[in-house]
């Protein structure tokens, strides 16, 4: 294995030195966003690709103006900041590790394609991009600050009046009769809430893309693509987050007033429900609102991986008997991903030890799951549980077995 990666770094020595004599340019869709003093996001709208870097290499491409050489650029940093980087690792960072990002003018052949996220399964497009930018500036004026103000405290106030009200109401609602009326409901509740993001996202000028569904660990689920906001700045990106939840309270908002003015009392106890259950995309540890406001109040765009190497090295320090003295946003990340860790290590013990018929009679179970499908029984929610505990537990299990063998084709790729 050594003589074969031998010839393979000498294969990208001579790409080097193809390239080495070259007058770099940065491409014009390049864009910069600050996160802190020693990071930045790379933001490539045009070919919707987003990587953080460090100060370094931010310093390295701000000198890059298609007149240097890598040489001068090389020199030219030595100067500046009295560290001397070679010209020929300059290269190699802007031609093998960067340009796949399109960095660089006159390299789109080297340019990845944009890949969906690999959290969300069998994506499919509902509103195409062009249908939204047609009606997202009709909303714009909510995004004003007053409005907002003057909207949210409304509802709130108009929830707790008709809540006092009409406390009696649940004990007359029939859950059989109102259970496809809740779904409809919810579904245009939450095209609603994704339309709030791509509105927001427009409105603070980045671009979204198009409004679709696909499965989320098993559960169907919505989303808007507004991976551009990592072009705007905290409190902006912090607002596109939560303009979802602000458009389904909005929403909810306009199903109780329809109520109350027709006495549809069915009607303002599934928009109360509904109401409810749009808070629960404020779940950090789940990849839905709350997951990106926290990633955007710690400007850490991997925060989950992040965290739990916070968590790995607190254990490392621990036992190494190290000392080292650690932030308080250092300490917040290793109990975010603490947790992370813990819930995930009570579902396998649930799962291995508390509960290993779910696997063991995984097929039997869906077998019996389609056949009351097929012969019109009713399927409770313990019906539910039996596939959707085995098929997390298989899901997370294939993406562990998947990433070992990434890690092993990386350690021994040719």
């Amino acid at each position: 294995m050594l003589k074969k990666k031998e010839i393979h770094k000498k294969d990208e020595e001579l790409e080097i030195e193809d390239y080495i004599n070259i007058i770099p340019a940065l491409s014009d869709n390049i864009q910069f966003n600050r996160l802190s003093a020693t990071e930045f996001i790379l933001c490539n709208t045009y070919n919707k690709h987003y990587l953080k870097i460090n100060k370094e290499v931010y310093n390295i491409l701000c000198l890059i103006d298609g007149k240097r050489n890598f040489t001068e650029i090389s020199q030219q940093y030595t100067s500046l900041y009295q560290i001397n980087i070679p010209d020929r690792f300059i290269c190699d960072l802007l031609i093998n590790k960067l340009a796949s990002y399109g960095v660089l003018k006159n390299l789109d052949e080297r340019i990845k394609p944009y890949i969906k996220p690999s959290y969300l399964k069998l994506s499919f497009i509902i509103f195409p991009k062009n249908f939204l930018s047609k009606i997202v500036h009709y909303f714009f004026p909510l995004f004003r600050k007053n409005v907002a103000f003057f909207i949210i405290t409304t509802i709130i106030l108009f929830t707790v009046v008709t809540v006092l009200i009409n406390l009696d109401l649940y004990e007359n609602f029939d859950t059989r009769t109102s259970f496809l009326s809740f779904f409809i409901l919810q579904f245009l509740s939450v095209t609603f809430h994704e339309i709030g993001h791509a509105s927001a996202a427009r409105y603070f000028g980045a671009e979204h893309g198009g409004i679709g569904g696909g499965f989320y660990l098993f559960k169907p689920v919505y989303y808007a693509d507004v991976t551009d906001i990592w072009k705007l700045k905290k409190n902006q990106r912090i607002t596109v987050n939560l303009a979802g939840i602000y458009f389904e309270l909005i929403f909810c908002f306009m199903m109780l007033s329809i109520s109350l003015i027709l006495s549809m009392y069915s009607l303002m106890v599934t928009s109360l429900f509904v109401m409810i259950s749009a808070f629960f995309n404020l779940n950090p540890f789940m990849r839905s609102d709350g997951y990106w406001v926290l990633s955007d109040l710690t400007n850490k765009p991997n925060l989950s991986a992040h965290s739990r190497r916070k968590v790995i090295r607190l254990i490392k320090n621990t036992f190494l008997r190290k000392k080292n003295s650690y932030k308080l946003s250092d300490i917040c990340m290793a109990i975010y991903g603490f947790v992370q860790i813990l819930f995930l290590t009570l579902f396998i013990y649930y799962t291995l030890i508390k509960n290993p018929a779910s696997i063991i009679y995984f097929p039997i179970n869906v077998y019996d799951f389609v056949k009351k499908i097929m012969m019109g029984d009713l399927l409770s929610l313990y019906d539910f549980r039996k596939l959707i505990i085995p098929l997390v537990f298989y899901y997370l299990l294939f993406n562990f077995a998947r990433s070992i063998l990434k890690n092993i084709n990386k350690k021994y790729r040719i």
